[in-house]
C-alpha cells in the first residue's frame, strides 16, 4: 500500500518544522527516523506524535507509540493513514 502524497507531504513538513531541518536534506519514505540521519530520541518522537495529532485531528494511543511505527517515514505515514481512516469510519 502506497502513501498518499498529501498525508506524506504533510509528515515531512511536520519533521522539518518540528526538528528544524532544512530543505537540503532528502526526506522519502524509507529515510530512518530513529538511529538513521535523523537520529531521533524519545523527546523528538513525543513532538512529533502531538503535532502530527494536531495536524490530522487524530488520537494516537499511548501504547501505540512504539518503534514500528517511528520506523521509517513511510511506517509512520502509513500509521496516519490507518489511523485517520479508522476514526473516520468510527
Amino acid at each position: 500500500m502506497s502513501a498518499a502524497p498529501n498525508t506524506s507531504e504533510r509528515i515531512v513538513g511536520i519533521i522539518r518544522r518540528d526538528l528544524k531541518l532544512g530543505p537540503e536534506l532528502e526526506l522519502v519514505t524509507d529515510t530512518v527516523l530513529f538511529g538513521g540521519e535523523l537520529d531521533l530520541d524519545s523527546l523528538d518522537a513525543l513532538l512529533l506524535v502531538q503535532s502530527v495529532e494536531r495536524e490530522f485531528d487524530i488520537k494516537i494511543p499511548t501504547d501505540a507509540i512504539g518503534p514500528e511505527i517511528f520506523a521509517t517515514l513511510g511506517t509512520l505515514t502509513q500509521f496516519v493513514e490507518q489511523q485517520s481512516n479508522a476514526q473516520a469510519n468510527a
